[in-house]
């Protein structure tokens, strides 16, 4: 699998930093909002900031446990998952953004600190995902970059879209 998206790191060291980083650029966009501004919909037909920030963690959690699994499970097999189900079936318009953004920030620095330590080999390990087929650790976390990548600039939009910066 190839980098998830133009520019993408491809070295660990590059893929951990960016790893890491988005943490902050995530937490950046979503710096002072108040309750009303995170379950708006400033652009029409899309999700609020807040059902983004919901996919976001329940995304990073799937991604999290795709990377230890695949670390330390012989070939696993990965499920794929509907993120609409999730959107509708787990109360995202419910949920608390600081809680969201914490099991974010959470998951990414335990799952930072699990990449760190692993041996270089490691990275290669392969599972089978269920509709991609074989993937290693280095793609998961390229594709957990990707995810992110993707959806900060809908975040943006959305805090453009409030008149703020």
């Amino acid at each position: 699998m190839a980098a998830a998206y133009p520019g993408a790191p491809n070295a660990i060291p590059e893929i951990l930093a960016m790893y890491e980083r988005q943490i902050v650029d995530l937490e950046s966009m979503c710096a002072e909002l108040s309750p009303q501004q995170y379950r708006a919909r400033p652009v029409p037909g899309k999700w609020s900031t807040l059902e983004l920030l919901c996919h976001l963690a329940d995304s990073e959690m799937v991604w999290a446990d795709r990377i230890k699994r695949t670390i330390a499970l012989p070939n696993p097999m990965l499920l794929a998952y509907d993120e609409m189900l999730y959107v509708n079936a787990l109360a995202y318009e419910q949920r608390d953004p600081a809680e969201e953004l914490a099991v974010i920030r959470a998951t990414r620095m335990q799952t930072a600190r699990i990449l760190s330590s692993i041996k270089q080999d490691a990275w290669e390990r392969t599972a089978v995902h269920s509709e991609r087929g074989i993937t290693s650790v280095k793609d998961i976390a390229q594709t957990a970059i990707g995810h992110t990548h993707h959806h900060l600039p809908f975040l943006l939009a959305k805090r453009t879209a409030m008149g703020l910066r």
